[in-house]
């Protein structure tokens, strides 16, 4: 046993193999450094078989010089497709890198094994076969990257899973259409560099593939099997890479349609019946602010000892703004409350969920033009039932366009959406309604990196709050973007959630506190809305202490709008009526399943 380990390498074998597992382990680290972002470094635990498969291989093929040449250049290529989000000022996680770095690798290793046991064939016509198909599967996966960067050369843009599902919707004729108002030169080009370059990887693969080395056939076999086995389960698990974070997320939309489609028909007839609404009031254009995860604990305006709301907390002071003191949310999740405070039903009513007009088809159908502007995901498990209540305005803009379900990451920080809101001038009455990513967990990746100002609690506090103190700077760049629009009347924020950060519970409802329905209420009125409705003002002043939750959000958009015609609003289940009668004894949360008892 000792001659042979002497004689294939021995202890210099293992130093040499610790070597190149240990560069590996450090190149993976440094294309982590190489984009701005907060969140912590990643070493999973892909990039340690990685590193191990490295060392093996490099070890039994001897440290051939074009093998690894071809490694670099292959993982190069399929790593490359991660940066691109960058160019267009788009937000790169480590994990993403780390994924892309891993999945270069590990489809590498799989093409170089398959090669491997090709070349082992005896019969020609079958080894050919064999090494035809390896090589048809190492371009089909090249083929990814270069179209990732391919539709960036020619369109400028970084190809989605919303510009993805754009294909399934889209006839031969349209497709033509688009074609001939293209740079067909540019394209031809691209195309050539793309064919170029997947038929120069091939040979390299083609070159390296027809190694020997001192080791038996059989130590040889053996390492490609596990090879094959540990890049396969690599690639399995590397699901943030680009390319197949869209790949999922476009298959999840897909599911999604069906259901989808059935809902917008019910939506349609529901919309046709409302026919008798009318603005009885001077109207106007309301803004309605949706936050995300925002915990009035966590800010300056209501008490807490961090200054990460200056602006609100001097807006609380003016005569124009109302802060709600005893604001709750009705559950501790996203679309169990937005489908009850964008809609007729609420806790407190026996108005069925399906016969529930919401807030955007009542606007609507009064005669407001209504406005949908949104930084969460249009499509998911989890945000198709806020979509079908977008669905009906006259403007949607999603400007996330990652769908699906496996991640909570956005492609633009919250600020966008200020600028983002259309010209008003023209338009006598308006709904516009923001959704926010506001602070939804990971916390560091709603703010950039000049917002990263509070050190010292504990990274997740120091984290929440900072997003906190983003969103504040947000909530005043859309108000002094739409209060100088002319026919300007209100701007109501309201967050959809608390959150639980002191505990790290989140919003998890099966571990539910109150710090996860404990959540922000304000509204500012123009002049003009205060001397039209004093009397209504001076209600919503008298009712700032009072208990309340944001299922009622509907019943007072209703009324602050001055639609009519509406049979469902309750005055004393509306914080604008005098005739308001819940407190803190009959107000629940959790859709009715939970007292508020603090």
């Amino acid at each position: 046993m000792n001659f042979r380990l002497h004689r294939y390498g021995g202890c210099n074998d293992i130093i040499k193999g610790t070597a190149c597992a240990a560069v590996y382990s450090l190149c993976y680290s440094v294309c982590q450094w190489l984009v701005p972002d907060l969140s912590s470094y990643r070493f999973y635990e892909s990039a340690a078989i990685c590193a191990l498969l490295v060392a093996g291989n490099l070890t039994v093929w001897q440290y051939d010089k074009k093998w690894i040449r071809t490694l670099i250049f292959y993982n190069g290529i399929v790593l490359s497709a991660a940066f691109i989000p960058l160019l267009s000022g788009q937000r790169v996680l480590h994990e993403e890198i780390a994924h892309a770095f891993v999945m270069g690798t590990a489809v590498f290793f799989c093409l170089s094994s398959l090669q491997t046991m090709a070349w082992q064939v005896r019969f020609s016509p079958v080894r050919r076969f064999c090494l035809g198909m390896v090589y048809l599967l190492g371009a089909g996966f090249l083929l990814v990257p270069f179209l990732f960067w391919g539709y960036y050369v020619v369109s400028g843009h970084v190809l989605s899973s919303a510009i993805v599902l754009t294909l399934f919707q889209t006839n031969g004729s349209e497709a033509m259409s688009y074609l001939k108002d293209q740079n067909v030169f540019l394209w031809c080009l691209t195309g050539a560099m793309v064919l170029s370059g997947i038929v120069i990887m091939m040979y390299l693969l083609y070159r390296a593939g027809r190694k020997t080395g001192p080791y038996p056939l059989w130590i040889q076999l053996l390492l490609t099997l596990v090879t094959l086995a540990g890049s396969l389960y690599v690639m399995e698990q590397s699901s943030s890479y680009l390319p197949v974070r869209i790949m999922d997320e476009t298959e999840n939309v897909l599911q999604e349609y069906q259901k989808y489609g059935q809902a917008k028909a019910v939506r349609q007839v529901r919309l046709k019946s409302l026919q008798n609404l009318r603005v009885s009031s001077s109207g106007g254009i309301f803004v309605l602010v949706i936050g995300e995860s925002e915990n009035r604990d966590h800010m300056q305006a209501y008490g807490y000892d961090r200054p990460d709301t200056p602006w609100l907390s001097q807006q609380a002071g003016k005569a124009d703004t109302i802060l709600f003191t005893h604001a709750y949310s009705n559950h501790s999740l996203t679309v169990p409350v937005l489908t009850y405070a964008l809609s007729e039903k609420n806790q407190y009513n026996d108005i069925p969920l399906e016969d529930a007009c919401s807030l955007m088809e009542v606007a609507k159908a009064a005669g407001y033009d209504t406005f949908w502007l949104s930084n969460q995901r249009h499509y998911g498990a989890w945000d198709t039932p806020v979509a079908e209540i977008a669905s009906t305005a006259d403007y949607q803009l999603w400007l996330n366009e990652r769908n699906g379900t496996e991640d909570c990451r956005t492609n633009y920080f919250d600020d966008i959406l200020a600028d983002k809101i259309p010209d008003l001038e023209e338009s006598s009455n308006a709904l516009i309604v923001i959704h926010l990513m506001g602070s939804h967990g990971s916390y560091g990746d709603r703010y950039p990196q000049q917002w990263d100002i509070f050190h010292g609690e504990n990274e997740r506090i120091d984290q929440y709050d900072n997003s906190v103190g983003y969103t504040d700077y947000v909530l005043q760049k859309i108000y002094d973007r739409v209060k100088t629009q002319p026919r300007f009347k209100g701007f109501i924020y309201v967050s959809d959630h608390g959150e639980e950060v002191n505990l790290g519970y989140f919003h998890e409802a099966t571990k539910f506190t109150y710090s996860m329905s404990h959540i922000p209420f304000v509204m500012i009125f123009s002049d003009t809305f205060i001397q039209e409705y004093p009397q209504m003002v001076e209600t919503l002043r008298n009712h700032r202490e009072s208990y309340w939750t944001n299922d009622l959000l509907y019943d007072i958009m209703v009324s602050l709008m001055g639609i009519d015609g509406v049979s469902t609003v309750m005055p004393d289940l509306d914080l604008t009526s005098d005739g308001y009668s819940l407190d803190r004894g009959t107000i629940r949360t959790l859709h009715g399943t939970k007292k508020i008892e603090e």
